[in-house]
């Protein structure tokens, strides 16, 4: 049986709701969630094509870091801890509302 769930959309900071319909963890639906409070069934060109972006088989699925004019794999916890030393450092040389 076909069933329609409830999710956001990842691709930009508005969040707008989606009802979605998965197979084998796939999306291979995906329409505007009218109940949603903040879009109200609203769904943009991003929202429309995330089944695109999600299925796409070129889709960056591991970080890569850039080093020199190419890019190598490094782990999730490797980008984590790098991304969490910049961050402080961030915030120490130019303050929290940097």
């Amino acid at each position: 049986m076909t069933e329609w769930k409830k999710t956001s959309c990842v691709l930009c900071g508005q969040n707008c709701g989606l009802e979605v319909i998965t197979e084998k963890n796939r999306i291979i639906k995906v329409r505007g969630d009218r109940e949603s409070l903040r879009s109200q069934g609203y769904l943009c060109r991003k929202g429309a094509s995330i089944a695109y972006f999600q299925n796409n088989p070129e889709r960056l699925k591991h970080p890569l870091k850039r080093i020199g004019d190419r890019f190598e794999r490094i782990s999730w916890d490797t980008a984590l801890d790098e991304i969490a030393d910049k961050i402080k450092t961030t915030l120490q040389s130019h303050g929290p509302r940097s």
